[in-house]
């Protein structure tokens, strides 16, 4: 089964995902796919057109034997696989899904997403998914794509859409635009491999695009009860060479780390921690004294080209963003 915890959602909203077209969506608009969270149910709540739900629904279909929905995706990327999720979608939820996937770069108007000389490839085949349920569904990895058709037979509901996979940046023009530029970032194709802790939220919010929103937004960890320290590791977009960090406590007030300290390792091809295991670890920021809501900016130790970046956290607490700023090598 695929790994979706590892993965960034390519189709997010907060990524630039958007909903830009579909076949019907007389109860509910195609725009809720893509938002945070699971979706919610209001009891007793209705529009004109029957009852509100949180996600995309179409009419009860009398002709023809599908539906479907065109996504944008926030980033490029290759797919590993799909969440298609009908969270409270019970009596109404499709019987089956299916997704086709093209690799249009650059913008396109909707018209030229319409015609029949667009290349689709159909990536998830029709595919059985439950009522009220987080549908998991793996695909071989497949890519790069800009692009993907939700199809769903033959009508009803989704709550909520997710395109799992890993960004594909355009690093020669990156190169062409940049000298230093954020190594982490998610558009860029950092990656949050692992944390110690996450139980107030989520890893990969450090290297989102932007400020923290809130402190759901960061990364935050559980209250330490015993010895240690919590820490996260990063797998840079691009090897490079480390100049600054900025770590940003932001919203963290009564709970942001005591301290923390950097460390970087370069290990190619290393997408896992397994992979990981015997990496020789070099310090590039020594334990430093951390501020509540607020951006810090800090120097690196030169210690030569990076993969992979070790925040630790002392004890522990909770980190809006992470940004590692370096001059990426070429060829990597």
């Amino acid at each position: 089964m695929t790994d979706f915890d590892r993965l960034i959602d390519l189709a997010s909203e907060r990524l630039g995902g958007a909903a830009l077209w579909a076949t019907d969506e007389f109860f509910a608009p195609k725009e809720n796919l893509l938002k945070p969270g699971r979706g919610i149910f209001v009891p007793g709540k209705y529009t004109d057109n029957g009852k509100w739900m949180d996600g995309w629904e179409s009419r009860r279909r009398r002709e023809g034997d599908r539906d479907c929905c065109i996504i944008r995706l926030g980033l490029p990327g290759n797919i590993h696989g799909f969440d298609v999720d009908t969270n409270h979608f019970l009596g109404n939820a499709p019987a089956r899904v299916s997704v086709d996937a093209v690799n249009l770069p650059g913008y396109r108007p909707l018209s030229s997403l319409l015609g029949d000389e667009v290349g689709w490839t159909e990536i998830l085949p029709p595919s059985n998914v439950q009522p009220g349920s987080q549908n998991l569904l793996g695909i071989a990895p497949s890519g790069p794509f800009t692009h993907v058709k939700l199809t769903i037979y033959p009508d009803g509901g989704v709550a909520r859409f997710r395109a799992y996979g890993e960004v594909t940046p355009d690093w020669s023009q990156l190169l062409l635009e940049h000298r230093v530029l954020d190594l982490a970032a998610v558009e860029h194709g950092g990656v949050v491999l692992a944390a110690s802790d996450e139980f107030f939220s989520d890893r990969r919010n450090l290297i989102l695009p932007g400020p923290s929103r809130d402190m759901g937004d960061g990364w935050e960890s559980r209250r330490r009860r015993g010895p240690g320290h919590d820490w996260v590791i990063v797998r840079l977009g691009r090897p490079g060479a480390l100049r600054r960090t900025e770590i940003d406590t932001q919203h963290f007030k009564g709970n942001f780390p005591e301290s923390c300290s950097l460390e970087a390792c370069l290990a190619l091809g290393a997408q896992n921690m397994e992979a990981l295991e015997g990496a020789a670890w070099k310090e590039i920021l020594p334990r430093t004294k951390l501020e509540a809501h607020t951006r810090h900016t800090f120097a690196l130790a030169d210690v030569g080209p990076v993969s992979h970046v070790r925040m630790r956290i002392f004890p522990d607490g909770g980190v809006a963003r992470l940004r590692l700023y370096g001059a990426p090598l070429e060829g990597a």
